[in-house]
């Protein structure tokens, strides 16, 4: 699907941020809005007249062998969209994405990152990680308190932090990439949404260890003949 079929319907905030009229004192409208778990979607990007970004977003492109091992690998089918105003986002399918699962990529982050490709892998394994996760579904924020959606925030940031340790050892990237890009002090900003940057860091390092471990392990278990060479990401793969 083209970019020009779903500006419409996500060009704006997202309708979960949508303001719902009630009435105010004396009976005079006012607007309350809706708690959230999620941000604003961000601003897509037309690139139909930008060669650079067509051919990052590309099958043959940065993104698009990105792309490719992470589908392979998790069995998801998300696809990215070019955006503004952010580095990336992700957002399950829903009415407001026409029933794709999206992540969006910020043009701005891929004109400065587009050639450090474990970054990029790293960045996007994040976002993927919230496609797969059941976060927030059957949930509904206006039946929770600020304090009880920031804590739920935090814990599916953190998750999608393990699971791109976790991925980008099975993707065969350095993990380093993206550790560095969260300790850089102009990265680093107070948010409710994140746990500090040293945290961050040893989950992802776990998340990464852990899958090294496990692959290590069952090459010690199964027989040489159940292994084999998996073309996409030149790791040995355990049939069990």
């Amino acid at each position: 699907m083209g970019i020009d079929k779903i500006q419409l319907s996500m060009a704006g905030p997202s309708n979960r941020l949508a303001p719902k009229v009630g009435a105010g004192a004396g009976g005079s409208p006012t607007e309350v809005f809706r708690k959230s778990f999620g941000e604003p979607i961000p601003k897509l990007v037309d690139i139909s007249n930008s060669p650079f970004l067509q051919a990052l977003f590309s099958q043959q492109g940065v993104l698009g062998r990105i792309r490719r091992k992470l589908v392979l690998l998790s069995g998801k089918k998300g696809r990215f969209v070019p955006a503004k105003g952010t580095v990336a986002s992700a957002l399950s399918a829903s009415e407001e994405t026409q029933g794709e699962d999206l992540v969006f990529v910020g043009v701005e982050f891929l004109a400065e990152n587009h050639t450090k490709e474990d970054l990029l892998a790293g960045i996007l394994a994040h976002e993927w990680g919230h496609l797969v996760s059941e976060f927030p579904h059957g949930m509904d924020p206006d039946q929770l308190t600020w304090e009880e959606i920031f804590t739920l925030r935090k814990e599916e940031e953190a998750a999608a932090d393990g699971y791109a340790g976790k991925m980008l050892y099975r993707m065969n990237n350095n993990p380093e990439a993206l550790i560095q890009f969260f300790l850089d002090p102009k990265n680093q900003k107070e948010s409710t949404k994140y746990h500090p940057a040293p945290t961050r860091v040893a989950i992802i390092r776990a998340g990464y260890q852990g899958a090294k471990q496990l692959t290590h392990q069952a090459r010690r278990l199964i027989h040489p003949g159940a292994v084999y060479h998996n073309p996409i990401t030149s790791q040995l793969i355990a049939v069990i």
